[in-house]
C-alpha cells in the first residue's frame, strides 16, 4: 500500500528525486560510490504538489503576473542542497521553496552535473 503524501502548505512545492541508476544500459553494474555520486549530484527532480500560495505575491496573496513556473509531472532543476529532505515508500521527496525551480526541463537524462 502507498503511503499518501503530504500537502505542501504555504509557498512550498513538494518534489520527487529520481533514484540514481545501479545499472550501465549495457547492464554493468556501478559500484557504489558511483551511485552515491549520482544520487548527491542529482539536481533533477519531479514536481510531485503546489501548496495554496505557491507564486503568489507574499504580501497581497495575488498571483504571479507570468503564472506558476512549474505545474505537477514536470521535471525541474533545483539547487543541490534544498531544504527538507525525507523517504516515503522507498522514494526521496523534498519540501522547496516555490522560487528555488532554476528551470524546467523536457528530458532529465540530458542533464549533467559539474563540480
Amino acid at each position: 500500500m502507498t503511503a499518501p503524501l503530504p500537502e505542501p502548505q504555504g509557498f512550498k512545492l513538494l518534489i520527487e528525486k529520481p533514484k540514481p541508476k545501479e545499472k550501465t544500459e549495457g547492464g554493468i553494474l556501478l559500484p557504489d560510490q558511483a551511485i552515491e555520486a549520482e544520487n548527491y549530484l542529482s539536481i533533477c527532480a519531479k514536481l510531485v504538489k503546489v501548496g495554496p500560495l505557491a507564486w503568489k505575491d507574499r504580501e497581497t496573496g495575488t498571483s504571479w503576473a507570468r503564472g506558476p513556473w512549474a505545474v505537477p509531472g514536470d521535471w525541474v532543476i533545483v539547487p543541490k542542497f534544498t531544504q527538507f529532505r525525507m523517504e516515503i515508500d522507498d522514494k526521496e521527496y523534498r519540501f522547496i521553496n516555490d522560487d528555488e525551480i532554476i528551470a524546467v526541463v523536457k528530458d532529465p537524462t540530458v542533464i549533467k552535473v559539474y563540480t
